[in-house]
């Protein structure tokens, strides 16, 4: 690894192969970003338009989608935690390769697909690939982390999740506007076949690289099927070990479940409502994500002397996708009822200076600000909380509660959305994703009280001796394996597979 590289991650003083994990995470995360979002702009109103017609696309279309992705959910909620516990006990670049393949098959499959019954087959499908693929990358990566680095205090840990962040959202951004370009030239199917051959490429470039080191490859299971039950049961024994983690766990998946509504049923609705057309969706929602780049990347760095236990219940009320992002979209549809129909279309680009444009990507940005923070300071949170014997299990069981509350919400405001519109709906989102929050600041409340947990990391260099961030948790129940290490347990996006896209 370049000098160069290793001083952009801040992991110049690290072992080698800290330095090797580090290199494999900045060439996957991109490609991960593109090959999830290279459609996204347009996969959505693309399943509308052909299931409802161009004339009823943003209503019954998007509401169509909706019942689709509940029933993608479903299929979810049944297998995600068992193949986290899958890739606990065989490794995880296996249960990425079947993900790859299943999500690989169900993109190209979409570019043919004209029917509701197609469409079903094609979100079973991502179902299953979607569940395999979550939590599985970063499982194997902090799992290896931990094995190998010298970072007590887990600010490295924050610098590097702050930067694989930016490059992640780089990526994303840029593979935005292609993705409209080539829908343009080319159309969407093109993309979506282009997009479901990366997804094969990676599944096996994943089996290729993404070994684990001998420390701990000796430590997973023994692949009986009595140990893989064991691992199950012990994650699920984990997650109500203690008040803290289990309000701390309810309170993250009820704040996140809401995200699946707002991207399913209304972000892409209010787009094409005033921009129209593919390419300023695209060209819009790249210049959010530039704004984005740059909380990342700051993020990791000035998370570094933020308490993880103090500050993500506020930063989860304010984020993107937080109460006051929803409280604030519900406003602007309800005074902004343009937003709500198809006017008469302005030209491109003059659709960017109209007001709803303007107010929409304010609110972007501020709330923006605080998904960076957030993402980093839960990572660290979870880094050091979940015990490595469970991680891929503990890490898929985020998304799993995550879609027992969202799939009855994405049912329920489906059949609404035709009949109330969006304003309803975004304030009912803002007071679930409130309670959320309350919930984590309740299990924060429950945390070991203890004087290294109240403290923030300090400028000199920090030793095992001085670490002043790391809690000091209770030991795992008996029958979890190895428990996290008494002196580097400091409490941190959920670790899902999920790509979050708010915007």
């Amino acid at each position: 690894m370049s000098d160069r590289l290793a001083r952009f991650f801040g992991v110049q003083d690290q072992p080698k192969r800290v330095k090797s994990l580090v290199r494999k995470s900045a060439l996957f995360n991109p490609l991960f970003a593109v090959t999830f979002m290279m459609s996204s702009t347009f996969l959505a109103v693309h399943i509308a338009e052909v299931l409802a017609g161009p004339a009823y696309y943003l209503t019954l279309g998007l509401a169509l989608v909706g019942n689709l992705a509940f029933v993608q959910s479903i299929v979810q909620l049944v297998l995600d935690y068992p193949t986290g516990g899958l890739g606990d006990w065989v490794g995880q670049r296996w249960i990425l390769l079947t993900a790859f393949l299943c999500i690989g098959a169900a993109s190209i499959y979409t570019a043919f697909a004209t029917t509701l019954l197609e469409f079903l087959f094609i979100y079973v499908l991502q179902g299953i690939g979607f569940a395999q693929l979550s939590g599985a990358f970063g499982a194997w990566w902090d799992t290896n982390y931990r094995a190998v680095a010298d970072d007590p205090d887990r600010s490295v840990y924050s610098v590097i999740m702050g930067k694989v962040g930016m490059i992640f959202q780089i990526a994303s951004t840029l593979s935005l506007i292609p993705g409209a370009i080539l829908a343009d030239l080319i159309s969407r199917q093109g993309v979506f076949v282009l997009q479901g051959g990366l997804a094969l490429f990676l599944g096996f470039a994943c089996l290729a690289l993404l070994r684990d080191y001998p420390e701990v490859a000796e430590n997973r299971p023994r692949r009986s099927l009595r140990e893989y039950y064991g691992v199950l049961r012990d994650g699920l024994k984990y997650s109500v070990s203690s008040k803290f983690v289990f309000f701390f766990l309810i309170g993250t998946v009820l704040a996140m479940s809401t995200i699946s509504v707002w991207a399913n049923l209304i972000l892409f609705g209010i787009y094409y409502s005033f921009l129209y057309e593919d390419k300023a969706v695209a060209l819009f929602r790249t210049l959010l994500y530039i704004v984005g780049i740059i909380s990342l990347e700051r993020a990791g760095v000035w998370t570094r002397k933020l308490n993880p236990a103090r500050w993500i219940a506020f930063f989860a009320f304010l984020q993107s996708g937080g109460a006051v992002f929803y409280f604030a979209f519900a406003f602007i549809t309800a005074t902004l009822p343009s937003l709500l129909v198809n006017g008469v279309a302005v030209p491109f680009p003059w659709m960017f200076f109209q007001l709803p444009a303007l107010i929409v990507c304010l609110t972007f940005v501020f709330t923006g600000i605080f998904d960076g923070a957030l993402s980093v300071l839960q990572q660290r949170l979870v880094l050091d909380l979940i015990p490595d014997r469970s991680r891929n299990s503990l890490y898929s069981l985020f998304p799993t509660l995550t879609l027992i509350f969202a799939a009855p919400q994405l049912i329920f405001f489906s059949g609404i959305l035709p009949i109330f519109g969006p304003s309803p709906i975004l304030i009912g989102l803002s007071l679930i994703s409130t309670s959320g929050c309350l919930l984590i600041a309740l299990g924060m409340y429950f945390r070991p009280k203890t004087k290294k947990l109240e403290e923030p990391v300090k400028e000199e260099a920090l030793t095992p001796e001085t670490d002043s961030t790391q809690a000091e948790l209770e030991p795992a129940p008996e029958g979890l394996g190895e428990p996290p290490p008494e002196e580097a347990l400091e409490p941190p996006e959920e670790r899902t597979s999920e790509v979050k896209d708010n915007k």
